[in-house]
């Protein structure tokens, strides 16, 4: 029975009379669904894409987990060898995060200063365009980010020093000055961190802000087979109690929550565009009902039910709704398995931290903007189709256009 209303859906859809419009009401119908796929694709793609370069560079730059005591002042004697025999955790490395005034020639500027073990910062931190440090002759290393590099004028070579006003006890009236030389300049291409951090070796730290043989944490780089959640209760079992492990998601919270608060966003706004182009899909049905009016009315005169007078025009919308998701869903993937294959949309780099535009989407994005388009245009099929299978066979058949 199906099999003979698609095929009587497909002939009234096709067969026109006296309204002309009708398909090309149906034709824009079409591109209008298709134009909404298309955009709600392109612009999840485009936000994934660059959720994927900011969570690269954050995961560089903060670690997998970070183990911290609030107040209290960790020692490695305690937690050196804890985690050496894990075969998950590829390496760690202790540190001490406070903030500082970096001084070079007259200018100032207030930066966070981190100070990491010799040999974690490509181990751990992954940072590119950074050597490791050692501390050479009286001066040490200190590695600044690109944004206060240009604050301050600075290059590879370079006297800078550091002072702590902060939380150490002032000595002869003079706070605790580190004189260190610009080992390198690391960019990451996220604004906070360029514009924030330097990076100085552990017991260049402890020295600055008086914790010698303490440090505020630890960062532990994870295997890729390793499972973060594991990790965690692993790491909270060997850490002093009160002791806190946290991702680089709880660390970043604000800024991840916001990328999705976008992305809901863009697609919420590009839906209006498939629910315009449903509302010309229920228009071009109503105006093919009052087309196909006498046909309905011989139809239902022959026997055919109420459901599959129903059946016939529900299908017609089907048919448009569907071509035109097809159509906008398949252009969509195709551009976006371009754009990631060949980069066919380039960015100045300049400007942006990648060459190209960064695409990503998952299947779980598909279904989801694939189930948005298939609601709405179920919601528009059903009132036309509703209303032609209401019609009377005599009204119907003595319906004069």
């Amino acid at each position: 029975m199906m099999r003979l209303e698609s095929w009587l859906a497909r002939r009234m859809l096709l067969s026109r009379k006296k309204v002309g419009l009708i398909s090309w009401s149906g034709i824009i119908s079409i591109l209008g669904v298709a134009v909404g796929c298309f955009a709600l694709i392109i612009s999840v793609a485009v936000l994934n894409g660059f959720e994927r370069e900011v969570r690269n560079k954050v995961v560089g730059f903060e670690s997998d987990l970070r183990l911290t005591l609030g107040e209290t002042k960790l020692n490695m004697d305690n937690l050196g060898s804890a985690f050496d025999q894990e075969s998950d955790i590829a390496g760690y490395s202790a540190f001490i995060e406070r903030k500082a005034v970096a001084i070079a020639m007259d200018e100032r500027s207030l930066v966070k200063v981190k100070a990491v073990e010799e040999g974690s910062l490509q181990k751990i931190y992954k940072i590119d365009g950074v050597g490791e440090m050692e501390v050479i002759g009286n001066k040490a290393p200190v590695y600044v980010g690109k944004g206060i590099a240009d604050r301050l004028g600075l290059q590879s070579g370079d006297r800078l020093r550091l002072m702590n006003p902060l939380d150490n006890q002032i000595y002869l009236g003079m706070p605790t000055v580190l004189d260190g030389r610009v080992a390198g300049v690391f960019e990451t291409r996220i604004l906070d961190f360029d514009q924030t951090y330097v990076f100085v070796p552990l017991r260049v730290g402890q020295a600055l802000f008086k914790s010698m043989d303490t440090f505020d944490g630890i960062d532990f780089r994870l295997t890729s087979s390793a499972r973060k959640d594991t990790m965690k209760a692993l790491i909270l079992s060997k850490a002093p109690a009160g002791a806190v492990v946290s991702g680089w998601e709880d660390m970043h919270q604000t800024l991840f929550q916001a990328m999705q608060m976008e992305k809901l966003g863009s697609m919420v706004v590009l839906s209006l565009i498939v629910i315009v182009a449903c509302f010309n899909i229920a228009s071009t049905l109503t105006m093919l009902v009052l087309e196909k009016i006498r046909e309905v009315g011989i139809l239902k005169t022959i026997g055919f039910s109420q459901v599959r007078i129903g059946n016939i025009f529900r299908l017609q919308g089907i048919f448009i709704g569907g071509f035109g998701l097809l159509l906008g869903g398949g252009l969509g993937l195709l551009f976006v398995l371009g754009q990631e294959r060949l980069g066919l949309i380039r960015l100045p780099e300049t400007i942006y931290f990648v060459q190209s535009l960064p695409v990503a989407i998952s299947l779980t994005d598909v279904i989801t903007i694939f189930l948005i388009c298939v609601i709405v245009i179920a919601l528009a099929v059903y009132f036309p189709s509703r209303e032609a299978r209401r019609l009377l066979p005599t009204e119907a058949i003595q319906y004069e256009k």
